[in-house]
Order: structure tokens, then C-alpha cells, then sequence
């Protein structure tokens, strides 16, 4: 993996995990994905990525707590992330990370391909790259180029091939899938069901195996 994507603790790299039970709702419009994620096999952590229907678009949620032990050392992170989009477009993003006592807080708004971007941390940045936060619930971020950290905004450049059609198992479910391989600043395997939703990514780090898998609920106490 490339060194920007080495720096900072294993938490740091797995943006987006918390403990929360899934929730889907066809009434408010609204739906919660999981996922457990797993280093060498062993559980980690957990994400939830909460996507609420808005009058033009989606209000996308996601919460992080992580606390991993490797050897003699402990690291915690804790990341939020708000994502508001419209019409397929991505308007705005605020994010807020504790990761292992490093504090990151940030705000981008778009403007089209536009974006300005400022907070603690990170300081400030203008571009029209059409950029997205490395924001990987959403299939359309395999057609992406330039990236960016969900926690430091350290910008990213990537290219996505897709691989091909399989399946994953989802809790004890053959469920259909597409693959792709992400390459570049970020290197990640990415399964998306027919919904166009995250179903599985892996990829390895510091010889790790790192796997986040999609799961039906989250139990707090796993």
C-alpha cells in the first residue's frame, strides 16, 4: 500500500465503524447498512452508515468507534461523518475524528465540480477536481479519480477497474455482487450489490488482512 495510505494507526484506516443496530424503514424512507469489520479474521470494529431520504435527496450518516489492541498497544478511533446529497450529487460534507488522540475537524461544501474545504487540522483548499471524500458506501466512487481523506482531507488519486460479476456472503447468504479493484493512493477490493450499496471491501495492512463485511445487526458486546 501506498505511504499515504500507511500513516497513522490501523484504526485510522478504517473509516467509518461504530455499534448500532440495523434499521431499515420503507416508511421514513430511511435504511442503516452494518458492517463488521475484521482484521486477520478476528472482529475490530463496526460501521454504520445511516441513509435518510430528504425532499431532493439523501442525508447519509456515518458513525465510527473503534478500540483495537495490536502487540502492546492500543489505539481508539472515533469518527462521525455527514454527508448531504442531492439529485445523485454530493453538496456538502462535515466530519469530526478522534483517532488515537489526533483531533480532525472539517467541512467541505460543492458548488458542481467545485469544492472549498477548511477545518482543524487539514487548514483549507479550493478545487474543482470534482473530488469526493473516500466515502465508499456509494458504487458510483469506482468512476472517481481524485479522492480524498474522510480524516484529514489528504487528497487521493486512484484509478478503479471492475473485475466482474460474483458472489459474497452476506451473514450466511450467497448474495450477487460486482467487483473492483482500486489501485493508486488507495488500494481496496470492493463488492456492491444490485442496489449500487457496499457489501464488502478488503485489503491489506501492515500484512494485515482487513475486511469489512456487511451484516444484518450489530451485536455491542461482540
Amino acid at each position: 500500500m501506498r505511504s499515504r495510505i500507511a500513516k497513522g494507526s490501523i484504526s485510522a484506516l478504517i473509516a467509518g465503524f461504530t455499534i448500532q443496530y440495523a434499521t431499515a424503514s420503507l416508511a421514513s424512507g430511511s435504511e442503516t447498512l452494518n458492517f463488521r469489520v475484521l482484521k486477520d479474521g478476528e472482529p475490530i470494529g463496526y460501521e454504520t452508515v445511516e441513509i435518510a431520504s430528504t425532499a431532493n435527496g439523501q442525508t447519509v450518516t456515518v458513525k465510527t468507534l473503534t478500540d483495537v489492541r495490536v502487540l502492546f498497544l492500543k489505539f481508539h478511533y472515533d469518527h462521525q461523518r455527514t454527508e448531504q446529497w442531492q439529485d445523485g450529487k454530493l453538496v456538502s460534507i462535515e466530519t469530526t475524528t478522534n483517532d488515537d488522540g489526533t483531533h480532525y475537524t472539517w467541512q467541505a461544501s460543492y458548488d458542481a465540480d467545485c469544492y472549498a474545504l477548511a477545518g482543524k487540522g487539514v487548514g483549507k483548499r479550493d478545487a474543482c477536481d470534482a473530488a469526493w471524500p473516500l466515502t465508499l458506501w456509494h458504487e458510483d466512487v469506482t468512476g472517481k479519480t481524485d479522492l480524498f481523506s474522510v480524516i484529514n482531507a489528504e487528497p487521493y488519486t486512484v484509478h478503479t477497474q471492475r473485475v466482474g460479476e460474483e458472489n459474497v456472503m452476506v451473514e450466511s447468504r450467497e448474495t450477487p455482487a460486482v467487483h473492483y479493484e482500486m489501485s493508486g493512493d488507495v488500494e481496496r477490493h470492493l463488492w456492491y450489490g444490485i442496489d449500487g450499496k457496499l457489501l464488502k471491501t478488503s485489503f491489506k495492512r501492515k500484512g494485515y488482512d482487513i475486511d469489512f463485511i456487511r451484516v444484518d445487526a450489530i451485536n455491542p458486546q461482540q
